[in-house]
């Protein structure tokens, strides 16, 4: 029989051979002269597999002087991150059409309890959820869009509401469609938008979290425009459904008109019917702003031999299965969790407090701002802040049109407060695991995690990133690296042991 492997490259070589033939040859679909060009099927780019992607990440040896991490493993995290999306599964599987452990839901609520008693059963004291009142908060329940040309109806079923989009009337609206391109001012020009539903392409850069519609303020000239409705198109191949912000960040207003956002393959198909000739988009919202939510944030403390402390925080919210933003923060705090409760209290400097936030996707953390506002004297004597905050997920390359994902790790964002020595450790501690990083560092203006709510009050790290999955129903377990989840927690364990070991006076840079 052979070998398989040989085998297997063989058949792939004949394969890319055949394609090779077929792109020297060009196209051969005919054109219309009534209509765009026919569709022509893209060639088979992809082999299938030699291994799966989870069984094949790189993975850093563990140097001879960090043995003692070994026991952090990566595959046990992994575990913990299934835990929280199968909670998110839960709320879908409800009948919620927007879903996911959103602050304010009973699933968010079951995730903050169930963290609750883990904390409790891995040997944490004074663990307590504390609860907080939300303002009247922003809540889509159903809605859909669909394109009709001639007679063609098009269902867009990643459309999707952009966060606090204005609702539309009970019956949704029915519209004329217009595509302005990138929606720079240059594509403005000359078009009447009013009234109309108004599709723009916008350019990931590099997700959900910022994208040129946003930055360029596209979906602002549309609706300063009097555009009626306002659907993004995210140019992430593939058809992801996304969540949004609006053009001005967090802010508690809405938008006046509806906005959803499209999957790249649902918004070609609307254009293509707008290219066949006048379209016709229908489109409908219903919001609640529900009022009286009590969400909990979570604590639990691990005595050390001091006074002094480490602050570790982790959100758990998030939208669809949210393995990426938020799951894999919170693995990474329970693998610490975990690691320090099995070393005696007396090899303990400091005290570590764990906090798992109410969460920031809905509303402003007002748990997070709470204890900027009363924490001064805890924060006179902490250490070190580690916001564990989408701290892993897999690299994804654009090839064409394709979006490839690699058995590699992507590297962070970072920031790093008040510390000189803390940042020359945070370089060198990741260095060693092998977690890559930015160049260079993020400013505290650009701090985009919950660490933004704590720069000033104490030496603190944020090692975060957004790539492709973040805010999508793609954000699943299985583009979080176990191998990933593993190095970062190894690194987080030793950069406190490092600083354990040097007092308050050599961490804390003055203001």
């Amino acid at each position: 029989m052979g070998n398989p492997l040989r085998r297997y490259l063989t058949w792939t070589s004949l394969l890319l051979g055949s394609l090779a033939t077929v792109w020297a040859q060009g196209p051969t679909t005919p054109t219309t002269p009534s209509g765009p060009p026919a569709l022509q099927a893209p060639p088979q780019l992809l082999a299938p597999p030699i291994k799966p992607l989870a069984e094949s990440y790189l993975q850093w040896p563990l140097p001879e002087s960090a043995r003692a991490y070994g026991s952090i493993d990566g595959a046990h995290l992994h575990t913990y991150v299934e835990e929280l999306a199968a909670i998110s599964r839960k709320s879908r599987d409800a009948g919620n059409q927007w879903w996911g452990r959103i602050t304010g839901t009973p699933a968010h609520a079951e995730t903050q309890q169930l963290l609750a008693e883990k904390f409790k059963r891995l040997g944490l004291s004074n663990v307590r959820l504390e609860e907080y009142s939300l303002p009247p908060s922003w809540f889509p329940t159903s809605w859909n869009v669909r394109v009709s040309q001639g007679g063609k109806t098009v269902a867009l079923a990643t459309a999707h509401p952009v966060l606090r989009a204005s609702a539309t009337p009970p019956g949704g609206l029915d519209l004329d469609a217009v595509y302005v391109g990138l929606g720079t001012p240059a594509d403005f020009a000359g078009r009447d938008v009013r009234g109309k539903a108004v599709f723009i392409y916008s350019v990931p850069t590099p997700s959900a979290l910022n994208h040129s519609a946003r930055t360029d303020g596209a979906m602002k000239i549309a609706e300063d425009n009097g555009a009626a409705a306002i659907l993004i198109v995210l140019g992430i191949p593939g058809n992801f459904t996304t969540q949004l912000w609006g053009s001005g960040g967090e802010g508690p207003g809405q938008t006046k008109v509806p906005w959803f956002s499209l999957g790249q393959e649902d918004g070609l198909a609307a254009r293509r019917l707008m290219e066949s000739g006048p379209a016709r988009v229908h489109v409908q919202l219903a919001v609640e702003i529900r009022e009286n939510l009590k969400p909990s944030a979570l604590w639990g403390v691990l005595p050390g031999m001091t006074d002094e402390n480490i602050l570790v925080i982790a959100h758990s919210d998030g939208f669809w299965e949210a393995a990426v933003d938020n799951a894999s923060g919170v693995a990474s705090m329970l693998g610490l969790i975990e690691y320090y409760t099995r070393i005696p209290q007396e090899r303990r400097r400091r005290t570590i407090t764990f906090m798992v936030p109410i969460g920031h996707h809905v509303t402003p953390d007002l748990s997070l701002q709470k204890l900027h506002d009363t924490g001064k004297a805890f924060f006179a004597k902490t250490a070190l802040i580690i916001n564990a905050e989408h701290v892993t997920t897999t690299q994804t390359y654009l090839y064409g049109n394709v979006l490839r994902k690699s058995n590699t790790i992507t590297a962070h964002r970072f920031f790093v407060g008040r510390s000189r020595r803390l940042a020359e450790l945070l370089v060198e501690e990741f260095r060693l695991f092998g977690v890559g990083l930015y160049e260079l560092p993020s400013t505290r203006f650009a701090v985009a995690g919950d660490l933004s709510k704590l720069t000033e009050d104490a030496p603190g790290i944020e090692v975060i990133e957004s790539n492709a999955f973040y805010h999508s129903d793609q954000d699943r377990p299985d583009i979080v690296p176990a191998a990933g989840l593993e190095s970062i927690t190894r690194a987080y364990a030793k950069l406190i042991d490092d600083l354990n070991r040097l007092d308050l006076a050599e961490i804390v840079d003055p203001l």
